[in-house]
């Protein structure tokens, strides 16, 4: 969107900090007092299988609220603002990096139904907006599971196994793609994402979040 059609949609829809839910100017990232807390350092870790994963903040404060509002709270519009961050992130982990497609850890059907949206894709797809990389659905979840953030390691392991698929494989060979999801903590759900894309072909494959739980 322009920095016109912004400022006459702010005009009938104020834009809101993600961090507090404050009013903000068009086009700040944050209010003045939650960008204050901004680190000066973004966050890297690993999802399991050694693939490298990225994010701008750790999940505490008022980082992980702003994660709970957009996942759980029906905050959608929080995605630009959010992705903004990822972008930062990139930039700085992958400078080196070509990605060719942007995907995105996918939900169940039936999960998709009750939310009402996949805030990963949301992500994804204004990343894509951004960085201008191509966003393609390239995971399916065929197989419902129990929610991760309610099991344990072991059981985290388990519960994701089998339960993605992926699309478009003649999209996936040979190419450097970029998974995108909200956290990550134990790293099993992306690191299984990963694999199932790796086993289709990919070539490079990279992870970004908003948050990491899990810093190494």
């Amino acid at each position: 969107m322009s920095k016109f059609k912004k400022l006459v949609a702010a005009a009938f829809f104020p834009e809101h900090c993600p961090y507090c839910g404050d009013v903000v100017s068009v086009g700040k990232c944050a209010c003045e007092k939650c960008g204050r807390e901004f680190p000066e350092t973004i966050r890297e870790c690993s999802a399991v299988g050694g693939y490298l994963c990225t994010a701008p903040f750790s999940y505490t404060g008022i980082f992980a609220e702003s994660v709970k509002s957009f996942k759980f709270r029906g905050h959608r519009e929080y995605a630009e603002k959010l992705a903004e961050q990822i972008n930062r992130a990139v930039s700085e982990a992958y400078k080196d990096i070509s990605f060719d497609y942007i995907t995105c850890v996918p939900m169940h059907k039936n999960q998709l139904k009750e939310r009402g949206y996949n805030q990963s894709k949301l992500l994804g797809k204004k990343l894509s907006e951004i960085t201008d990389i191509p966003y393609r659905d390239l995971l399916i979840k065929h197989k419902e599971n129990l929610p991760q953030h309610t099991l344990s390691g072991l059981e985290k392991r388990d519960n994701v196994k089998g339960v993605y698929k992926a699309l478009n494989t003649d999209i996936i060979k040979g190419h450097n793609i970029l998974v995108i999801d909200d956290i990550i903590t134990t790293g099993h759900t992306l690191g299984e994402c990963c694999r199932i894309l790796r086993k289709a072909g990919a070539k490079k494959i990279c992870c970004a979040t908003v948050c990491a739980k899990i810093i190494t």
